[in-house]
């Protein structure tokens, strides 16, 4: 009964004597499921010209700084709307010059 219920030791008996059927199991349950689950062929997308690939560059390069300029600008403002009297307000606006409104 031990034997019949010790699943693991089953499975690795059955793998260490019968390699060529798990081997070939697998493969055609791996084809199967390549053939089943494949998706439709999608529509080609118009090729852009050299131009359209240069700004996709330039963009896909710059993003980086862009995001990381934006996260500096909403800290700033940020730190100025939720701490008004702050040491920050004082740095940003050094006595002797003009506020804003």
């Amino acid at each position: 009964m031990r034997q019949r219920l010790d699943m693991p030791a089953r499975i690795t008996h059955s793998l260490r004597s019968h390699p060529a059927k798990w081997l070939g199991g697998s493969l055609a349950l791996g084809l199967t499921t390549t053939l089943l689950m494949r998706r439709s062929p999608k529509a080609p997308r118009p090729r852009r010209g050299w131009r359209g690939t240069l700004f996709a560059l330039a963009l896909s390069a710059g993003r980086p700084i862009i995001k990381t300029w934006l996260a500096g600008q909403l800290k700033q403002f940020l730190v100025m709307q939720l701490r008004p009297n702050s040491l920050w307000r004082t740095l940003a606006n050094p006595p002797g010059t003009a506020r804003r409104p």
